[in-house]
């Protein structure tokens, strides 16, 4: 059974839930994907999750949605993408299809020069 999405208060690590745009641009800002992390360590945002759909937080029976976990892995793996680390955080949270998902797809990191 997957997980009830508790307040924020009893997610370790989550400061926040920000449905509507990005914490932080503010409401109805808009950003390429359904949702993001804030997880890089010193951001002035760091623990928040970004959700552009309030129905994407959570199934229609209350449990927490796979995009959910999924950005609350990155909160629990900071400074960390679609490694190993976020890989391991996803499977404990129930969803190792989604761990076996970003496996595949995953790009190898390009450092700019």
């Amino acid at each position: 059974m997957s997980p009830v999405v508790p307040p924020p208060g009893e997610w370790l690590g989550l400061v926040g839930v920000f449905v509507g745009g990005c914490v932080e641009r503010g409401d109805g800002s808009s950003f390429r994907r359904r949702a993001h992390a804030h997880n890089v360590t010193g951001g002035s945002h760091f623990g928040w999750v970004c959700i552009r759909s309030a129905r994407r937080v959570r199934t229609a029976s209350g449990l927490a949605s796979t995009l959910f976990l999924h950005e609350y892995a990155h909160i629990l793996t900071p400074n960390h993408g679609h490694d190993a680390a976020w890989r391991a955080a996803i499977t404990a949270l129930g969803r190792p299809s989604e761990a076996e998902r970003m496996r595949r797809r995953r790009k190898p990191l390009t450092t700019g020069a």
